[in-house]
Order: C-alpha cells, then structure tokens, then sequence
C-alpha cells in the first residue's frame, strides 16, 4: 500500500517576528504549482594534493528560498506590506501539504522580497520570495506536521500559538 505524497494544494501560513503580539496568519491559495522550496547548495572547498587528488573536501552550509505566485484578486490585499518589493520585518513560514499527515518546509526565520508583475494573459501576480535566515536553533528548514488542517481556515484568518504546535520529523 503506498503512503501520501506531499503534493496538491498546499495551504501557507506566516508569523511576523518583528511583532511581538503577532499570530499566524493564513496567506491566500498560491497560483498553480508556484509553491516551491529551492536550495543552493554550499559552496565546495577542495584541498588538492600532487597528481590532482583531493586530500579533504569540505561544504559550507547551503541557503534556501521559498517562493510562491498570488494573484491579484478583487477585494485581495497584499499579505505583506512592502516599499517597492522590500518587506520591512522578518517572518516564519510554514506551508502544509494537502494530506495533513505529510511533511511540508517550514521556516523559521525569513527576509521577505516582492516582485509585483501583470500581463494580460494571467492579470496581476504577487510573486514573494522567503530566504531563509539561520533561526535560533536547528536546521533554516525543518520538515513538520501541525494538527490544525489549514484548509479549513480562510484567507487572512489568524492562529493562536496553541493551534499551530509543530512536530519536526527529522527531530531526536
């Protein structure tokens, strides 16, 4: 029997960490298959020796994006506010996967960016970027599950503390 994939409508919530009264907040329901974590993989340090073998080998850290499309709708806000794209404060993100009981990224610490566009094929599109900054403690992107099914809650709606308690996956 196969076990659920992480795939199909994802739901996104963030949480302004540069306001200390701040809850999470449930984002709009990105554009088509936009929804998307990409890493960069560290920079590689090779340490050569005579006849062109290495000796050691060794990576630095590799940085993450997050990114995901919304449309411009009738009545829709900006979920961040922005000055020509740059978003002032820091946000956490988290996006869960259509079946609850999988995994989906999240981050705990992020810089925000916005690249506002319109063509008259697809209309208006928000297009943010969420690169992740080292949190407190652990990994920039930790693998998680919460209870609370974001499908259930609407657009703009916020979350208590309480109701978005993370379980980490890869966590000892």
């Amino acid at each position: 029997m196969s076990k659920p994939i992480g795939w199909g409508k994802c739901h996104i919530i963030t949480k302004d960490l540069d306001t200390p009264s701040a809850k999470w907040t449930k984002i709009g329901t990105p554009k088509e298959n936009t929804t998307k974590l990409t890493p960069t993989k560290g920079d590689k340090k090779e340490a050569p020796i005579e006849g062109g073998e290495n000796e050691a080998v060794k990576y630095s850290a590799n940085k993450y994006v997050l990114e995901y499309v919304l449309r411009r709708l009738a009545g829709r806000k900006k979920p961040f506010k922005d000055a020509n794209g740059v978003i002032a404060h820091r946000y956490a993100i988290f996006v869960q996967p259509e079946d609850i009981t999988v995994p989906g990224p999240r981050m705990d610490n992020t810089v925000v960016s916005l690249a506002d566009e319109f063509g008259t094929e697809e209309g208006g599109l928000l297009t943010y970027n969420h690169d992740g900054l080292k949190p407190d403690s652990g990994n920039i992107v930790k693998w998680s599950t919460i209870a609370t099914d974001l499908s259930t809650i609407a657009e703009g709606e916020t979350l208590e503390d309480t109701a978005v308690v993370f379980t980490d996956v890869d966590a000892d």
